[in-house]
């Protein structure tokens, strides 16, 4: 009874109580830990692979259907938790050269929209080109490169590139790409046949707007003049189209049908670009769906030199031309 009513014995006593009961909540804690730190990383990390491979696949195929003449090179992957970034590096064969052309970021996971912002592009030639008002200058990539320009057929322009002036002021030891812009729509067919042989032709833009196109070009007269529009002329980086070259140099088994199948692919992949894909295979392929068939050619990427380069002018299916990376041929 006189321990009962000892305060000094009942504080002793509730301070060891309180310890068991810390000791104890450590413990758990600490066994806790070592059962869910390891299953949460094993979680995270096989999420972190799907969400990967997820964004790899969705940038893979935005290769295969756009960037004229550029592939993907090498990629780093940073993983975090529920996502990450991938960096990679592109670059263009010219004449069987690498050239590198630049790397980029790609953000993947719950928390993260699959895309890299870019800051505010000064100074201006570094901007990507989308009107005739971008012809005053000429724009570049990252590293200095020329942008290469496409332009539509059924617009009639105030200004054009036609580059292939240039050539006489060309050295002759340099190797370089052309962007070529036809006058009308053709069959992939017919627009290899129309281009000399001696050029090496490795890339083809693909028609991808009906003229009607309230979003990519206004056309408001009957005439087919155009009264207002965006994106009039289209850049490198926003073209759509497919090499007849793989990744490795080698001519391409079957590109159109790759082409045709990666656009199928995009459609049916959970990414910020799904519509943007399904937008490819209605105006590319129609009610009835997508095939090579469906294909129209508006333009092509060549590489070669002064002299074989030369070859190109004058032709009357070649409404513009635009040059863009000039390389050494070693």
């Amino acid at each position: 009874m006189d321990n009962l009513f000892n305060t000094d014995q009942m504080k002793k006593t509730m301070k060891k109580a309180q310890r068991r009961a810390t000791w104890k909540t450590i413990f758990i804690t600490f066994c806790v830990l070592i059962v869910t730190l390891p299953a949460g990383k094993i979680a995270n990390d096989a999420i972190t692979r799907f969400l990967q491979s997820h964004a790899q696949n969705s940038f893979y195929t935005l290769h295969q259907v756009g960037r004229a003449n550029e592939f993907i090179g090498t990629t780093k992957n940073y993983p975090g938790i529920l996502g990450g970034e991938m960096h990679y590096k592109t670059f263009k064969y010219i004449e069987g050269k690498i050239v590198p052309t630049g790397d980029d970021t790609y953000g993947y996971g719950f928390l993260r929209d699959e895309k890299a912002y870019e800051g505010s592009i000064f100074p201006l030639p570094f901007g990507k080109s989308g009107s005739e008002q971008d012809l005053d200058v000429q724009h570049y990539n990252e590293l200095g490169q020329r942008e290469m320009l496409f332009f539509y057929p059924f617009i009639d322009y105030q200004k054009m590139r036609n580059d292939l002036a240039l050539l006489p002021e060309m050295d002759d030891h340099k190797i370089m790409e052309v962007a070529l812009s036809f006058d009308k729509g053709y069959s992939m067919q017919e627009a290899l046949a129309k281009l000399p042989k001696d050029v090496t032709t490795s890339w083809l833009w693909v028609k991808d707007i009906n003229v009607t196109d309230d979003h990519y070009v206004k056309i408001a007269k009957s005439d087919g003049t155009v009264e207002k529009g965006d994106y009039l002329l289209r850049s490198e980086e926003n073209v759509y189209g497919f090499s007849l070259f793989n990744a490795n140099g080698e001519v391409a088994e079957n590109p159109a049908e790759q082409f045709v199948r990666a656009i199928s692919s995009g459609t049916r992949q959970k990414s910020r670009l799904q519509d943007e894909y399904k937008r490819l295979e209605k105006e590319i392929g129609g009610a009835d769906g997508l095939s090579v068939n469906d294909l129209v050619i508006y333009g092509a990427v060549v590489t070669g030199n002064k002299k074989t380069l030369t070859s190109l002018q004058d032709l009357d299916f070649i409404k513009a031309s635009s040059i863009g990376v000039i390389t050494d041929k070693y």
